[in-house]
């Protein structure tokens, strides 16, 4: 067989390589009970996915389960959201990365929380005001990204500008202000979670570490020998409105549901009986 043929048969057996893994997904998502209710009396099923790191208040937890007598405000949030309207949200803890392209292939119907960038429009659909622009209004909640440095750094951060930045910053592969360094034009390291980029900020191979501070302040308080040698710049990097975002399949299919499930978010966010939630979190 010649050189170009075997080209060819490599080609096609990684095509039905790829076929093989997808169909692999799709089955192995259908068996974590994801998809619409086959009794048509049931709710409506949506399925959703969130980061497997916890960011207390909004997510607690680490790993894989969901702790439901106390599983953090956003799945409060959306449980009750899920009651106004009928639907049986199912949740699914996964990598970040994991489930941005479980989100992107159609595995999951929807992914929180996540802040808008330009780059994800291919890949999510965000709550949207009549003029196209996104609506802040129906967000799940705010949070804020800082800069932290080891004690004694000449490094400063004034809220527009880098002053005596002297090497890369660190970040979460895959979050939002890796992109927003790069676009001030900071070298990023990104690692794929905080506590590597807090061990390398002490160490020394990195000049800074950008990580969300519900996040990362949490992590640092497990860890009293980082915890001594770092300090929180101020004021924030940047802070930004977060969403339950969705799938482009499941915006073409149901988009009256996705508008009513946004809408559900902003009434109940505002609610009393979920303000009264919030405080038992306090």
């Amino acid at each position: 067989m010649g050189v170009r043929m075997l080209r060819r048969a490599a080609l096609t057996g990684l095509a039905f390589l790829s076929v093989g893994l997808i169909a692999a997904a799709t089955s192995a998502a259908a068996d974590e009970g994801f998809g619409q209710g086959s009794n048509p009396g049931a709710p409506t099923q949506v399925r959703l996915v969130y980061e497997v790191d916890p960011n207390p208040p909004r997510t607690l937890g680490t790993g894989t389960a969901v702790d439901w007598s106390k599983p953090g405000l956003t799945l409060e949030l959306l449980r009750l959201v899920g009651k106004r309207l009928d639907v049986d949200f199912v949740f699914q803890r996964v990598p970040w990365k994991r489930g941005l392209f479980m989100v992107q292939h159609g595995f999951a119907d929807g992914l929180f929380h996540t802040s808008y960038v330009a780059e994800r429009e291919p890949l999510l659909t965000y709550p949207r005001r009549p003029d196209g622009s996104i609506d802040d209004s129906r967000q799940i909640f705010s949070q804020s990204y800082v800069l932290y440095v080891k004690k004694g750094s000449p490094l400063r951060w004034d809220g527009k500008a880098f002053e005596a930045l002297d090497g890369p910053v660190g970040a979460v592969a895959s979050y939002a202000v890796a992109d927003d360094l790069r676009r001030l034009g900071v070298q990023v390291e990104e690692e794929r979670s905080t506590i590597i980029n807090l061990r390398k900020l002490i160490e020394g191979r990195i000049a800074a570490d950008a990580e969300l501070q519900t996040m990362a302040d949490p992590e640092i308080r497990r860890h009293p020998e980082i915890a001594v040698q770092i300090e929180k710049l101020e004021p924030p990097l940047r802070t930004k409105p977060y969403f339950l975002t969705f799938s482009h399949q499941f915006q073409d299919a149901a988009p009256a549901l996705a508008e009513r499930i946004w809408d559900a978010i902003a009434s109940v966010n505002a609610s009393p009986e979920f303000k009264a939630i919030v405080e038992t979190y306090e």
